[in-house]
């Protein structure tokens, strides 16, 4: 009786999570190694708060997001359905489709949650952090990709991709989100040619600028191909990313980013953000 291959091993959620946290522990090496910025005093208290909030996210949410997609390709490639069965392509065919089609959407998932007043209280979380690195990937509040995954679906289902194709792209799309979000070092030439094909540390940390017109720019997750196509593409000299401010003109005390407030605060926005005796 032949095995499925996807099943044989560990269960797809187990592989994303085990990749996930060898590519963290890589990726932290690479940051002591290869520093970009020099980061705040308070790193460890950021970290204690954003692994946790990621750690909830991951659980309410992450993994179930890669556990539906893993499934809907299965489900589909049990009954051929969908449009790459239809072609009749192979994963490779499913990978890239699932890239572009999954990209163009969570683009505009993306710039939704920027521009829709009751949406960007979740989102500002991730934006928040007032420096970033490795453990700003997931401070995402967990509402925020159980809202995405309702429109990714579909897509999913429709394609009909592998779920060989499935978990490749789950696991390229963990690599390119930590990478982008990592305090890492490159070459000016290397990123300048690299940004052209996926997210760089230095196109995506712009979008992370307290500056809005670079908060609101570089929408994308994991390629920049959207941005460039739509024009949300911003730049600024390398040396700038030295030295610019991360983070929002709110929510900068240290005690914002305790994690009890990251998960409350879209709740009680107005009270959250308002200026105060202690809040600039």
């Amino acid at each position: 009786m032949e095995t499925d291959t996807i099943t044989a091993g560990p269960s797809p959620a187990n592989l994303i999570l085990l990749f996930t946290l060898a590519a963290i522990a890589v990726m932290m090496l690479l940051e002591a190694l290869l520093p970009r910025r020099q980061l705040g005093q308070n790193m460890l208290w950021r970290w204690s708060n954003n692994f946790s909030l990621a750690s909830l996210t991951w659980i309410v949410s992450a993994l179930c997001s890669a556990a539906v997609v893993v499934y809907l390709a299965k489900w589909t490639g049990d009954r051929q359905f969908g449009l790459i069965p239809y072609l009749g392509a192979g994963p490779v065919a499913g990978f890239l489709a699932l890239l572009v089609v999954t990209q163009f959407i969570g683009y505009w998932v993306h710039v939704a949650f920027h521009k829709v007043p009751w949406l960007w209280p979740i989102h500002a979380i991730h934006h928040s952090d007032v420096d970033v690195d490795v453990s700003t990937s997931y401070r995402h509040h967990p509402l925020e990709p159980l809202l995405s995954l309702p429109l990714v679906a579909p897509a999913v289902l429709l394609l009909g991709a592998t779920p060989e194709a499935a978990v490749g792209y789950k696991l390229f799309e963990v690599t390119i989100t930590l990478f982008s979000h990592s305090n890492v070092r490159l070459p000016e030439a290397l990123d300048r040619q690299l940004r052209r094909i996926v997210l760089t540390p230095d196109f995506h940390r712009l979008h992370h600028c307290a500056e809005p017109r670079y908060t609101n720019s570089n929408y994308g997750s994991v390629v920049p191909w959207f941005d460039y196509l739509f024009g949300t593409a911003s730049a600024r000299p390398y040396a700038e990313q030295e030295s610019m401010l991360l983070g929002l003109e709110y929510l900068r005390k240290s005690r914002d980013g305790r994690l009890d407030r990251l998960v409350t605060a879209p709740f009680h926005w107005k009270q959250a953000t308002e200026p105060g005796p202690d809040r600039p």
